[in-house]
């Protein structure tokens, strides 16, 4: 608790909130499931056995791993999957309503060449 007030209405409370989001790499977002759905379509065999879940259990420890070299690994797939006009668009569509359901009002995504 803080000063009298429970954890969930703490999270309820930041998750309303209005919120600034500035120079987040767009390859960096990507739902699991928008990495895993060309793939499978590909018959990539490793993709096909993961499910979106255990994708994001993936990227998060990556992510919290501490290993620069294990994060950036992350970063093959979600490039990899964004490599046509119609997956960008995809990427980008999904990255606002993302960014909106997190009550995100302003945002400035980077995109490297």
């Amino acid at each position: 608790m803080f000063d009298g007030v429970s954890q969930p209405v703490i999270s309820d409370l930041v998750r309303r909130a209005p919120k600034v989001l500035l120079h987040d790499h767009l390859d960096g977002g990507l739902r699991p499931a928008t990495v895993i759905e060309p793939r499978r379509r590909a018959a990539t065999r490793a993709c096909r056995r993961t499910t979106p879940s255990r994708l994001g259990t993936w990227f998060r420890e990556a992510a919290d791993s501490g290993s620069l070299v294990r994060y950036l690994e992350t970063f093959d797939h979600t490039v990899g999957v964004m490599q046509t006009a119609d997956a960008l668009a995809r990427v980008a569509s999904e990255c606002a309503q993302d960014l909106a359901a997190d009550g995100v009002v302003y945002a400035e995504p980077a995109v490297r060449p």
